[in-house]
């Protein structure tokens, strides 16, 4: 099996992971906030665009862009966070691999979705 090497010149994009939390608003209805993660949440990733589709939902049409990001391994990602690059929230939508279970780097796919176009 090939090795998965990652040149570290390639790592040059910034990525802070964030978590949901449920809260209570003052109508006593709830509402899904984000915060960044306890530890280490700002890292350097390998960030690859995936090609882009438009597609059509209710008469609305939208556009989904997606990514796949490698960073240095981490064993608490989930799939329930989702990434912020320069500002803009990214899902995560795949569960974060252990590339080759070797603990060096874990892969992980994020998409956004943007309203009508």
């Amino acid at each position: 099996m090939a090795d998965y090497t990652v040149d570290i010149s390639a790592m040059r994009t910034r990525v802070t992971f964030q978590e949901p939390t449920i809260v209570m608003d003052a109508g006593g209805a709830q509402t899904t906030t984000w915060a960044n993660v306890a530890t280490t949440p700002t890292v350097w990733s390998k960030w690859v665009y995936d090609h882009g589709q438009e597609l059509v939902q209710a008469g609305a049409a939208t556009s989904v862009l997606r990514a796949t990001v490698t960073v240095r391994y981490r064993s608490d990602i989930l799939s329930t966070w989702r990434i912020l690059k320069g500002g803009v929230a990214w899902q995560i939508i795949s569960p974060p691999e252990n590339v080759q279970d070797e603990n060096r780097w874990t892969v992980f796919r994020v998409e956004q979705v943007k309203g009508t176009v």
